[in-house]
């Protein structure tokens, strides 16, 4: 693949708007080289304007979108993966047109997120400044009314003082670090680096995992039921379809998987040592396998993984703005004590 590791990649609905436009193209019998030839022309002029024009140039170098996909930089694993796929099932129109409405669905829950976020950040970031003017203006005058009123270093008074100004001080830190770790994770999340971000948080983040595994099961069983409905040997679908996996520990899971299919082992026991599913989906695997519809299976369990995926997403989101406020309401207490303790002390030493 061209470019680096810091290439923004394309948003989630200009991606589903490329993807539904390629799925027009291909749905209306127009050659994929002329089709793309258009889409370049549409994006002249654009941030990504460029990279349209090496779409079109890698397209007629090697005669697939896939490849072509991967030398842009700027689309996802995901997509690419499922589209040298569709180019192998002969169903490229049917992938593209699910892709956009993939990406679509990750558009929205990608606007919940930072809805879910906005306000609470915007509320730290006021009190970030609140909480400076205090540490560095506030708390100085507090300092040269105990000198004025000749109080000892280890009065009462001195050491609230103490106390507050390293409250004050340490939350600063505390919003400082959440502000940085908030922008680094933004910015690596429209790199090439979004998986390992991604992974990086499904192992801090239990609710972060869950996501995770379910959108990776949904992933590789829509694979399988696609390349199962083309015709498919089974044995060739479950080799290529661990590359829609972006997880790399699942990815990994579903090669072991096809490695027990290939020494012999049945696609039940197949699943099983996946560790994608849960023990009642691989029960429905093994007698969709016996009775010859496993395609269809397939294909029901990765609408149901998708459902669960979009479940735990919403409930991850509606986690945040709570745990947002908590976090200002240790950050509020913090500076009520910075204030109030030095304060009550003074007066208390005036009294």
């Amino acid at each position: 693949m061209t470019g680096n590791d810091t290439q923004k990649k394309l948003p989630p609905d200009e991606t589903a708007l490329f993807c539904e436009q390629v799925a027009m193209v291909l749905k209306a019998g127009i050659p994929l080289d002329d089709g793309m030839e258009t889409l370049a022309k549409s994006y002249e002029g654009s941030k990504y304007g460029v990279r349209f024009l090496q779409i079109r140039v890698a397209l007629q170098k090697h005669g697939a979108l896939s490849a072509a996909l991967e030398d842009a930089g700027i689309f996802p694993a995901y997509l690419c993966a499922l589209t040298r796929i569709g180019e192998r099932a002969g169903k490229l129109d049917e992938v593209m047109a699910s892709l956009a409405s993939y990406y679509q669905w990750e558009a929205q829950i990608k606007t919940s997120v930072r809805n879910a976020i906005l306000y609470p950040t915007v509320l730290v970031m006021m009190l970030s400044v609140v909480i400076a003017i205090l540490v560095i203006s506030v708390l100085p005058v507090f300092q040269r009314v105990f000198d004025s009123l000749g109080l000892s270093a280890g009065s009462p008074a001195a050491a609230a003082m103490r106390v507050g100004v390293g409250v004050g001080k340490g939350m600063l830190i505390l919003v400082g670090v959440f502000t940085l770790l908030l922008i680094v994770a933004g910015i690596l999340l429209k790199t090439s680096r979004r998986d390992s971000v991604l992974a990086l948080l499904a192992v801090l983040l239990p609710p972060v995992r869950r996501v995770n595994a379910r959108i990776s099961a949904a992933r590789y069983s829509s694979a399988l039921s696609m390349m199962l409905t083309a015709g498919y040997p089974v044995e060739d679908a479950i080799q290529l379809a661990p590359s829609v996996i972006t997880d790399r520990k699942r990815r990994h899971q579903a090669e072991l998987a096809a490695k027990e299919l290939l020494g012999g082992g049945s696609f039940a026991q197949a699943a099983q040592k996946s560790a994608l599913f849960e023990p009642m989906h691989e029960k429905m695997i093994r007698f969709g396998a016996a009775a010859g519809k496993l395609d269809a299976v397939m294909e029901k369990l990765s609408g149901i993984y998708m459902e669960e995926a979009d479940d735990a997403i919403q409930t991850v989101v509606s986690m945040i703005e709570p745990a947002l406020v908590a976090v200002l309401s240790v950050v509020i207490g913090g500076i009520l004590l910075s204030v109030m303790l030095p304060l009550l002390s003074v007066l208390s030493a005036v009294g």
